[in-house]
């Protein structure tokens, strides 16, 4: 069993991993764009101009994927469509108050309910483009591509390499849920082996959401938080700071109050953090113990020097 220390900076930067490579996880986005692409192939390619508002409503209206195969055509990403309907409900043009914004599983549901619902989102895709009133709310980037009457007919291969694309912030989330696996079939490893459970949740030591808290979320001596960034962002730095303040201090607080030594571990990992150099720095220097997808072995050691025996089942 390898040994729990304290990795130095320099271990953690010729160890860290600049992209995420996973064959499940690149499997599940395969099936994800062949799904698209079989749905595609029922998509209306009419060559009569006034009848392709009627076809693409009643392909919506049909295909349970068929607004995601659309918003792939054109285009545009989910969130970015979600804020045009949100727009659409502030104009008045979608009847109802607006109190909050409707998922995208919301806007599937009312296509299939509502016929007249599903024309106005078929001509939104189909001519958005050409909405004067729309041009004085929304930037000339997002409403060009409402524009499904220009691009229809992309071939198979374009098409396959289009869904990608658009699915590369699908794959981006994933990630995260992928790597909390990683760690959690570690946990799962150690509990089968020496009986420590393990949970996740809100946390009263530390009054955040933990990833992982060994033995349990009311009564932490292990607190794993986890993050896996590729590329860069604002957040970062925000989630350095909240990990350094919020977390890490009152694990110490806590420690010097009550004589214990419960720890905190950060496992940070991915090239964005490489290129946030001296915010990966602080969340080495700020904590107990740093793992990341390489010194992953190691946290079977640290959970076996930190939580009391008496948590041990076996």
């Amino acid at each position: 069993m390898i040994e729990a220390r304290k990795l130095s900076f320099q271990e953690v930067w010729d160890s860290s991993t600049v992209f995420f490579v996973d064959e499940e996880l690149e499997g599940e986005i395969e099936r994800k764009v062949a799904g698209l692409l079989q749905t595609a192939q029922d998509l209306p390619l009419s060559d009569r101009p006034e009848k392709i508002v009627e076809d693409v409503t009643n392909f919506l209206i049909e295909k349970k994927n068929g607004l995601d195969v659309i918003l792939k055509e054109i285009g545009l990403s989910d969130e970015k469509f979600k804020r045009i309907v949100t727009l659409l409900r502030k104009l008045k043009r979608i009847s109802g108050d607006f109190e909050s914004e409707w998922s995208l599983t919301d806007i599937k549901r009312k296509i299939i309910k509502e016929t007249e619902f599903a024309k106005l989102i078929t001509e939104l895709l189909v001519d958005g483009k050409r909405d004067q009133e729309l041009a004085k709310y929304i930037p000339r980037y997002y409403l060009e591509t409402l524009n499904y009457r220009e691009v229809k007919g992309l071939p198979p291969a374009a098409r396959n390499v289009r869904y990608k694309t658009a699915l590369i912030g699908t794959y981006g989330g994933r990630k995260g849920y992928y790597i909390e696996g990683k760690i959690q079939a570690k946990l799962e490893e150690i509990k089968n082996k020496h009986g420590i459970s393990y949970g996740k949740g809100m946390s009263r030591l530390i009054n955040i959401n933990t990833d992982f808290a060994i033995p349990t979320p009311n009564d932490p001596w292990v607190i794993i938080m986890s993050t896996f960034q590729e590329t860069t962002g604002s957040g970062q730095t925000n989630k350095t700071r909240d990990l350094l303040r919020s977390a890490y201090q009152k694990v110490i607080e806590s420690n010097s109050r009550h004589k214990e030594s419960r720890i905190f571990v950060n496992f940070v990992d991915g090239g964005g953090w490489l290129a946030r150099k001296s915010d990966l720095e602080r969340l080495v220097n700020e904590c107990d113990y740093f793992l990341n997808l390489q010194n992953l072995d190691m946290l079977e050691a640290i959970v076996l020097t930190h939580v009391p025996k008496k948590y041990f089942q076996k």
